[in-house]
């Protein structure tokens, strides 16, 4: 039922004006507690108090939100442009010379804003153009049109880049929940691709038919991103992952490898986060597999088998198999060797969707969040990938 009021949340004034909204509630049921003749009368004077007051707090907290936003935006101005994609604006960050061969654009996991990938990007740009973008609602991007879905993200992206100037052929490069956006931008604009790099990206197998985590997981992390949406909204928003960062548990280890590896921008990081935006922009994109929505967005989402032809691409994954993913999950025997069989051949899904689709692992030890492990890796696969393609264009 919230995802109606996505738009409105994730507007910059949403706090006062839901603020707005209940001061308006407030005082109409304490015009009619007046006028009533009923015996209730006196309950319905106190809730119109109570929804007034509420009100207030929320004004109050939101005009906090406002301000401390506004300060942390002036403090991290956008580094890149800000390209009007049809009413709304879109970040894109492009630094580097293409060399006579193709421009790399990055896609970070999740619904991250595109500087999670600036590690990757600061260590390519000195040989390659080399692209980092916003999309809507992180960083720093407008909102956008809501719900967010798949498909709208592959054609603002295209449109980023045309409104940008930028030409292709493209190398994209996703991660995670990043190369399922990756794969829909080469099916729906196959000309303008050279190659794409898929880091352990997420297929929609992986959400439909898992044994474990699924649509599940989605629906949690998208109601977990909606309560971090409202807390923004009316200022008393603490970011969790702080105290994560500092358990000693395998995520804390995680972030905290991450934070290492984007210390540059961890700062203008952590300013873009505070916006409401970001939290509910992941969270309509994360309820396209929720029932209802799925069946609807599946034929438009899902890239088939042989759709990319023969375009050259990437998969890369860890090579020590699931178990990392599995074991911590506490299952029994056989619930876990379903899920391991499971994750095992969806990571490898995109295999059959090109004629030219190669399998890489990564370094032993390393996981799926392996471009902040050994981004040095990452890199020196992206530079091979450019050698080659380059090589071809010469020939």
């Amino acid at each position: 039922m919230i995802e109606v009021f996505y738009p409105l949340l994730a507007h910059r004034w949403g706090g006062v004006i839901v603020a707005g909204f209940l001061v308006l509630a407030g005082v109409f049921l304490l015009s009619w507690a007046r006028r009533s003749k009923s015996p209730h009368k006196g309950l319905g004077k106190l809730l119109a108090w109570i929804v007034c007051g509420g009100a207030g707090l929320v004004l109050a907290g939101a005009v906090v939100s406002l301000a401390i936003v506004a300060y942390q935006g002036s403090k991290h101005p956008p580094p890149g442009e800000l390209i009007d994609v049809g009413g709304y604006r879109m970040h894109i960050l492009a630094e580097g010379d293409d060399r006579g061969g193709p421009t790399v654009v990055w896609i970070p996991g999740a619904h991250s804003q595109g500087l999670a990938m600036y590690h990757l990007h600061s260590a390519l740009r000195g040989e390659a153009r080399s692209i980092l973008f916003d999309r809507p609602g992180t960083g720093w991007s407008d909102p956008g049109p809501f719900p967010r879905r798949t498909a709208v993200e592959a054609v603002e992206l295209a449109r980023l880049l045309r409104r940008a100037d930028e030409k292709g052929p493209f190398v994209v490069v996703g991660h995670s929940y990043g190369g399922l956006l990756a794969a829909n931008f080469a099916r729906r604009y196959p000309e303008q691709i050279a190659a794409v790099v898929l880091l352990d990206a997420s297929p929609p197998d992986a959400f439909v038919y898992a044994p474990v985590y699924g649509a599940g997981e989605l629906r949690d992390l998208a109601g977990q991103a909606e309560r971090e949406g409202l807390a923004k909204l009316v200022g008393v928003w603490r970011n969790r992952d702080d105290a994560i960062a500092e358990s000693d548990t395998e995520l804390g280890e995680v972030l905290q490898r991450q934070r290492n590896v984007l210390a540059d921008v961890g700062d203008a990081m952590a300013a873009n986060r505070r916006r409401p935006a970001t939290s509910f922009a992941e969270a309509s994109i994360f309820r396209e597999f929720g029932a209802g929505n799925v069946t609807e967005t599946a034929p438009g989402l899902v890239v088939y088998d042989g759709e990319l032809g023969d375009l050259p691409i990437l998969v890369v994954i860890p090579g020590e198999g699931a178990a990392g993913v599995i074991e911590p999950l506490g299952l029994d025997e056989a619930a876990a060797a379903r899920a391991r069989n499971f994750f095992e051949r969806a990571r490898v899904r995109y295999l059959a969707v090109s004629s030219d689709a190669r399998l890489i692992h990564t370094p032993p030890g390393t996981g799926h969040n392996f471009p902040y492990e050994t981004p040095d890796f990452v890199v020196e696969v992206v530079l091979g990938l450019l050698e080659e393609l380059r090589g071809a264009v010469a020939r």
